[in-house]
């Protein structure tokens, strides 16, 4: 069964699930404005589910906790926190600058009630999470919601704010958590199906390594610097995903290219470098015999071609070659400069960024080299 229909299915059987709910809140909704607001969002709701599911895990993690605190009032802060066994990460928070995310944690560290949604005092938690309790005297209750899967807690949520809870916000948020077991199981599932597939494609990307090691780590550097390039130019998710897998691969070509001239010291002749320009012909041709995989192989085809025309296989030039194809194009080239090949040392980041900036508009689409120069500057890339 194909993945996406895989995710309709579990998410559709959540939805019929929770059917009663939404029935509950329609009348309550005639009734009462709260109800009547939350109603909206659980319609707004449905129509992100399968979205969500499919984002890169943190996220999805970010999402699924801005969806958890949406449907509250007034929150100051909030932490999301999964578990793998006894312990947990803490993948998102609201409103606290000062708790980085990934702060590790214990299960037996953190409160735990038979019902799925409770709360507890504040300064249960402060050495945890300190700013959940500014003075020993403050007693105010924290709202706690415990998700589980197949009978084990997978994750809690924790929210913080000056008034009370109410009652019908503790309901509001026990029924969130049959969509938030869905949404998580689901997410899981397709991140291990993903992560199979990543792990087979790295076990080829070793082999070629091990045929190329001048070129060790290249293939993994280029796909994540690839895939921040795609968000910072605000691609969707699915296009995100496409750059990075596209990236990690582009060099599979390689893989048949006589050794001695991939990893030669000297200059290539003209021979030796036709034969090189062969590798995203090759790599084309490996992917193209997977259904899956025949989309990124045509961006692993141009990921040489030049924004001038003037690359190859095909000399496409400008918006003809593929955005992602476009994308690879700079980074790898600047990963390649940033790194010792067998012919020289690997060049400053200065001069690489200089070498960027004259061949853009040349070699390289303008628009990503000056989305890469910034993302340089804000990350310190190396």
């Amino acid at each position: 069964m194909e993945i996406s229909n895989i995710i309709t299915l579990a998410l559709g059987v959540s939805v019929v699930a929770n059917g009663f709910l939404v029935s509950k809140l329609m009348k309550k909704s005639k009734e009462n404005k709260y109800f009547s607001s939350q109603l909206q969002k659980f319609k707004d709701l449905s129509s992100k589910l399968r979205d969500i599911v499919v984002q890169r895990e943190e996220t999805f993690y970010k999402n699924l906790h801005e969806v958890a605190v949406g449907f509250l009032e007034r929150v100051n802060k909030s932490y999301f926190i999964v578990f793998d066994g006894e312990y947990g990460n803490t993948v998102s928070t609201f409103g606290d600058s000062s708790i980085n995310v990934a702060k590790r944690v214990k299960k037996t560290e953190l409160p735990f009630a038979t019902e799925r949604v409770y709360t507890i005092e504040k300064d249960k938690l402060s050495a945890l999470f300190p700013n959940l309790v500014k003075d020993g005297s403050e007693k105010k209750m924290l709202l706690v919601s415990d998700i589980f899967i197949g009978g084990e807690l997978k994750a809690k949520l924790l929210f913080e704010r000056d008034e009370p809870f109410a009652k019908e916000e503790m309901e509001t948020i026990k029924s969130l958590g049959p969509f938030f077991t869905s949404f998580i199981a689901t997410h899981s599932y397709v991140s291990n199906q993903g992560k199979f597939q990543k792990d087979m494609i790295l076990t080829i990307i070793r082999i070629l390594e091990y045929h190329d090691p001048y070129t060790k780590g290249h293939s993994k550097n280029v796909a994540t610097l690839a895939s921040l390039i795609a968000e910072k130019m605000g691609l969707s998710d699915e296009m995100i995903r496409k750059t990075y897998w596209a990236a990690l691969v582009h060099d599979i070509g390689k893989i048949v290219i006589p050794s001695t001239i991939l990893n030669k010291e000297g200059k290539l002749t003209i021979e030796e470098f036709e034969v090189i320009k062969k590798h995203p012909v090759y790599g084309h041709d490996f992917l193209s015999t997977s259904s899956d995989l025949r989309e990124l192989a045509k961006y692993v085809y141009h990921h040489h071609e030049r924004w001038d025309g003037k690359g190859y296989p095909s000399g496409l030039s400008g918006e003809d070659i593929p955005l992602i194809s476009r994308i690879i194009t700079v980074v790898d080239a600047w990963d390649a400069m940033r790194s010792d090949r067998p012919y020289r040392k690997g060049l400053p980041k200065e001069v690489a960024m200089k070498e960027l900036v004259e061949h853009s508009g040349i070699q390289f689409d303008p628009n990503i080299v000056k989305v890469f120069l910034s993302l340089i500057e804000e990350q310190g890339i190396g």
